[in-house]
């Protein structure tokens, strides 16, 4: 087995050229022995300047500061470097979200500042299980069920999954082995969250009928995967046939059969820079550019965004940039090179050239976007020069930001929801990292 897990972990470093690089990795550890398997294989299979471990105290167990005490001895035993963050700053609500919020953006910090090229973390083949189940249970969409996939980028790199094909009990079995020592968090005998009630009751009762279950979903995952890629590979070759300069050519699109015009659609409208169509909208809109009887119209498909069909053509059109002062403000994908307005009547916008004010001019990678513009939360934070982060909290209390503002201050934030500007006051710091096969873009943040 261990030579296996060995086998297993090198072979992913070896698919995404890890071996060719110059550069180190991090590797997430939470002091679980799904990570603690995965640093002692990693440590075997690399120089110990190859190798960051990145950790996370949540402070939110008894046992916290006891675990990072023992990841840190773990550490200078191994030579290896160890970047600790100290989450104390908990939310009220929604905490199992913006605990992961804070791990990511963590790992993407350290990433910056070691200037690895990859993240390692330690999702199994039992997580890809449960994380199916759930995203069935919660949204029966396709596209979200495949859960969690090998590589994505991330950060000034990418993400890497290596033991998605390797079972829990194999992760045990080595650690056991090898006598490695690691932790329990006791919070996942609970039954609160749906992840914990999968693991300990659905799934089983599933492993009861066919003790394979989980091997077919993975099965399943892959088979699935391989379908969504030829299906983006055809919506791509058709998008270049049947959208030209952002306008829909009604004709050709009417050619297509109804499951070929929703992928269609989906794309053309989310790249047109609405967020997060809707099923029912998607049909709506569908019967509406397939109505011959009414060739010229126009349809309202969001509180800002018109849908304007002329005959042939169709196209989509900002009827108001943002909501006004006694609206709510929801989330919405950012288009570029157009200017959006405030409530307070000054613009900005996000441009692929200088404007009359740049604010700011970032390097964004493909794999941080699409941008979206949302409400600021209590835990973001906003990277400095010096590499430390400020909470956006700070900066508005520190420029003097009346408080019935604040509550509508805007950020624009990257795919991982790190904050790139706080609107009208501080854009983030980053840093353009040369990394093998990514591509960079500049992208002007400016205000008028």
């Amino acid at each position: 087995m261990a030579d296996q897990l060995h086998l297993t972990v090198k072979r992913c470093l070896e698919r995404y050229r890890f071996f060719s690089l110059k550069q180190p990795l991090v590797v997430a550890v939470s002091t679980g022995v799904d990570s603690m398997t995965l640093l002692h294989v990693l440590g075997s299979l690399l120089s110990a300047d190859q190798l960051v471990v990145a950790h996370v105290n949540h402070h939110l167990r008894a046992q916290s500061q006891q675990e990072e005490q023992f990841l840190r001895q773990q550490c200078q035993q191994m030579g290896v470097r160890l970047y600790v963050d100290q989450w104390e700053n908990h939310p009220q609500h929604g905490i199992e979200n913006a605990a992961r919020q804070e791990r990511y953006r963590f790992f993407a910090k350290v990433m910056h500042e070691t200037k690895a090229a990859y993240l390692l973390t330690a999702h199994h083949e039992n997580d890809l299980a449960e994380t199916m189940l759930m995203k069935l249970l919660r949204t029966g969409d396709a596209t979200a069920t495949v859960g969690i996939r090998e590589a994505r980028p991330f950060a000034n790199g990418q993400l890497l999954r290596p033991l998605l094909q390797v079972t829990k009990k194999s992760l045990v079995e080595y650690a056991r082995v090898h006598q490695l020592k690691w932790y329990e968090d006791a919070t996942n005998q609970e039954d609160m969250t749906l992840r914990n009630r999968v693991r300990h009751h659905y799934l089983p009762e599933w492993e009861r009928e066919n003790p394979r279950v989980v091997d077919h979903l993975l099965k399943f995952h892959d088979q699935l995967t391989e379908l969504l890629t030829m299906k983006d590979d055809i919506v791509s070759q058709l998008m270049t046939r049947i959208v030209h300069n952002g306008q829909l050519d009604i004709t050709s699109y009417q050619q297509q059969v109804p499951v070929i015009r929703h992928c269609l659609l989906y794309r053309w409208v989310n790249d047109q820079g609405m967020f997060a169509l809707q099923e029912q909208r998607s049909h709506q809109i569908d019967q509406f550019l397939c109505n011959q009887q009414s060739p010229s119209s126009t349809m309202m498909i969001s509180n800002d965004l018109q849908l304007i069909k002329n005959y042939q053509q169709a196209e989509l059109k900002k009827v108001q940039n943002l909501p006004t002062k006694n609206q709510k403000v929801s989330d919405f994908m950012v288009k570029f090179d157009h200017w959006y307005t405030r409530p307070a009547g000054d613009q900005w916008g996000i441009f692929s050239h200088p404007q009359e004010r740049t604010i700011a001019e970032l390097w964004l990678t493909g794999g941080q976007l699409p941008l979206r513009v949302r409400t600021w939360r209590p835990t973001d934070r906003i990277r400095l020069k010096s590499g430390h982060h400020q909470a956006i909290r700070r900066v508005l209390i520190n420029q003097k930001v009346p408080l019935n503002q604040r509550q509508q201050q805007l950020v624009v934030v990257d795919r991982f929801d790190q904050v790139l500007w706080l609107i009208g006051h501080k854009t983030t710091w980053l840093d353009r990292q040369q990394v093998r096969n990514q591509r960079y873009e500049k992208r002007y943040f400016c205000q008028k």
